[in-house]
């Protein structure tokens, strides 16, 4: 089997962890806290959603032609489920820039929030180590789920979080 490492590159992104291991997010953990300003000037904070709203958040990059192409079902996700669950994108940051979020959110017509994560540490703390990368957390700040590809499980988890 020939392996088109052109390809692969473009789709993992790997990750220097520098975190001590009881700091990563693991389903089952608590999702670390993540207080950050979106690239709208929205400030997020998880202590403040802790048992308000489960957070669907996706780890993307524009770059990445599997993001891109999810991104319609993470829009209608926002508009289906955003009163029930708070819907988050982070931008890896690696290799892309706020500018080619939002020439692809106003191409697009996008409206999802988007954290711009310059130096990776939201990145290193959910030990993403490829895009597209989604994490499930439950109101009480649970890591319940975590995927690589937008599938009919994460649909059905979505939709059970949706419930709580």
């Amino acid at each position: 089997m020939e392996i088109n490492m052109k390809k692969l590159g473009a789709t993992l992104l790997i990750v220097g962890l520098t975190y001590s291991s009881s700091a990563l997010a693991k389903v089952g953990d608590m999702a670390p806290n993540i207080n950050a300003t979106t690239i709208n000037g929205q400030a997020i904070n998880f202590s403040e959603l802790k048992g308000k709203k489960p957070i669907y958040l996706k780890f993307w990059a524009t770059w990445c032609s599997y993001c891109k192409a999810e991104m319609p079902h993470l829009q209608r996700i926002q508009e289906e489920y955003g009163d029930e669950i708070e819907v988050l994108t982070v931008n890896v940051g690696l290799n892309d820039s706020v500018e080619n979020v939002q020439a692809l959110f106003k191409e697009e017509g996008y409206t999802l929030p988007v954290i711009f994560d310059t130096k990776g540490d939201i990145t290193a703390e959910y030990q993403v180590v490829g895009t597209p990368f989604q994490v499930l957390i439950n109101k009480q700040g649970e890591v319940v789920y975590e995927t690589f590809l937008a599938t009919d499980e994460l649909s059905n988890r979505l939709a059970a979080l949706a419930q709580e």
